[in-house]
């Protein structure tokens, strides 16, 4: 028995040495597998695993080297809270695809189902894995589409406080909280939260058939009874903007104006209550529409939610609206005038530094190209009705009577043309300045009724803002010197005076064509400058070439 027992521990020793030498072996392979691989990149900058192609050309190669070309995703966890998030990635607007998804599926089938992988696939199923959650956090952070391709002048940040991300990677794998931190990449604003939840909800009403479309004609509004009606009724039921049970009605009553008010509310249209034709085409617009808008807005969130200071202005420049934030709330709001479809605002981030007030207005050459002197030369009287002095190249003041404006095309005239300090002046009484290379300042404006519109896009590129006074004070934020009583006073002397900021402060010039009011109900805003497209294109378009360079 004990011969017998000795023989038996023996061949169990001797197989598990010949298992273990196999698999060290197997490992060994897998490395050199790993190592081939990547001095493929390296050499040649190009990497194809099956039809998936391996984007990172420097961070994933510096993670194996680090690693010593051995496998990073050893823990199980890892590989199921990554494949999670990209079968949910659709609810953040982004492509499953994008990542390598049914590959890494299919590869993950065929590791489970043998009892011996190759190391072949091993090795390409660790780096598809490292690839597609280099992609994933990229894409998170900063988003897919890259800003400065859309907005040349875009001065953004896209570094996360100079973090190694090789560190941050290697950190994460081990710690086995990878979920935990992909929920981090994602911007922790409220409004991405909302605008997440709002998409689920739009693929939802689409999943469900999306909605009727109300038959046009006469416009509807309460009082009338209507063979419509009813499907007015079901429509803003789909949305929830009417939340009554009687959806058969044929009788525009109180409480259906009330949905229609709402409805137009949230999609900054005039809220009178009646279906006139632009709510019909508002509420007959396709449901793909509303989630390629949510989609487009989660993107640009991605691009601006990273290093976003304490204190700051943003100018939301498809809403017509500034804002004032503190520590991610609203203090202060303002109606704004934006540039017209052909001199549009720019996108772009810079610091508020000093104001002026009572300040005259030099006319840019554009403006006087384009609008003064076609102006002048209808109407004589045109440059003293608006107190424009008209300058010479030594600095004396002309007497534009005495000047044959016929002999100047728009391209030749040899004056400066200066609007001088008032109410008159297109500047208004303050203007705010932050340093750029657009010439783009806030200021007041005489143009006040405009503010009525409910689009305002009016301007020539700068912003005018209705609450010029109140913005002053949030500025200067010294409420016994400048408060809105002395600053009025001082305005009121007509003298031109700049006033630094005591701290400069942070503004950001940006575009939403969706947003939420202080209920958290979702906005929809007209597209002025028709730039969703661009962001919906480069959304949908396979992962390209050119954003390759941005993973590293």
């Amino acid at each position: 028995m004990k011969y017998q027992s000795i023989k038996a521990f023996l061949i169990s020793i001797f197989f598990n040495v010949i298992l273990i030498s196999i698999s060290f072996a197997q490992d060994n392979l897998t490395s050199l597998i790993i190592q081939d691989r990547i001095d493929q990149i390296l050499t040649t900058g190009q990497l194809d695993i099956g039809y998936a192609n391996v984007a990172s050309k420097q961070i994933l190669p510096k993670l194996y080297e680090r690693n010593h070309f051995q496998l990073i995703w050893k823990n199980p966890q890892n590989i199921n809270d990554l494949l999670n998030e990209l079968g949910n990635i659709e609810e953040d607007g982004l492509n499953p695809e994008d990542y390598h998804l049914s590959t890494l599926l299919v590869q993950k089938l065929h590791l489970e189902q043998s009892d011996s992988p190759e190391p072949s696939l091993m090795a390409d199923y660790d780096i598809l894995l490292t690839d597609s959650l280099i992609r994933l956090a990229y894409h998170l952070h900063f988003g897919k589409v890259e800003p400065e391709s859309l907005h040349p002048d875009w001065n953004m940040t896209r570094k996360i406080n100079d973090t190694d991300p090789v560190v941050n990677i290697e950190k994460t794998l081990r710690s086995a909280k990878l979920a935990d931190t992909l929920k981090k990449s994602r911007p922790q604003l409220k409004s991405y939260s909302l605008m997440r939840a709002a998409l689920k909800k739009y693929r939802e009403i689409q999943e469900a058939g999306g909605w009727e479309a109300v038959p046009e004609g006469p416009t509807l509004k309460v009082g009338m009874t209507d063979e419509r009606i009813p499907k007015l009724r079901k429509r803003l039921a789909v949305t929830g903007h009417f939340e009554g049970t009687n959806t058969k009605s044929d009788h525009f009553d109180e409480e259906l104006e009330k949905a229609v008010v709402g409805f137009q509310k949230s999609h900054h249209l005039v809220a009178d209550g009646a279906v006139g034709k632009n709510t019909y085409k508002t509420l007959n617009g396709p449901v793909k529409r509303k989630i390629d808008q949510i989609r487009v807005n989660l993107e640009r969130f991605r691009w601006i939610s990273r290093n976003i200071p304490e204190e700051f202005i943003v100018v939301d420049i498809a809403g017509f609206r500034a804002y004032h934030y503190r520590n991610y709330n609203i203090k202060w709001t303002s109606k704004v005038q934006v540039g017209k479809a052909f001199r549009k605002t720019p996108v772009f981030n810079s610091q508020i530094k000093y104001l002026v007030f009572n300040p005259t207005w030099t006319v840019p050459p554009t403006i006087l190209r384009e609008d003064i002197i076609p102006k002048i030369k209808k109407n004589p009287e045109y440059l003293q009705k608006k107190k424009i002095s008209v300058i010479d190249r030594k600095g004396r003041i002309v007497d534009p009577s005495l000047v044959d404006w016929s002999k100047y095309s728009r391209k030749n005239v040899p004056h400066t043309f200066r609007q001088e300090p008032g109410p008159h002046n297109a500047l208004g009484r303050i203007k705010f300045i932050f340093p750029n290379k657009h010439f783009i300042y806030l200021h007041d404006t005489p143009s006040r009724s405009l503010y009525a519109r409910k689009d305002r896009a009016f301007s020539s590129g700068c912003i005018r803002v209705e609450k010029d006074i109140e913005l002053a004070e949030i500025l200067l934020n010294d409420p016994e010197k400048w408060n809105q009583q002395n600053i009025q006073n001082l305005m009121d002397t007509l003298e031109t005076k700049r006033v630094n900021l005591p701290k400069p402060m942070p503004i950001s010039l940006l575009y939403w064509t969706v947003r939420f009011d202080e209920k958290g109900k979702i906005i929809f805003k007209k597209d002025v400058y028709d730039r969703d497209g661009a962001v919906l294109d480069g959304l949908n378009e396979e992962f390209v070439s050119w954003q390759r360079r941005f993973l590293d």
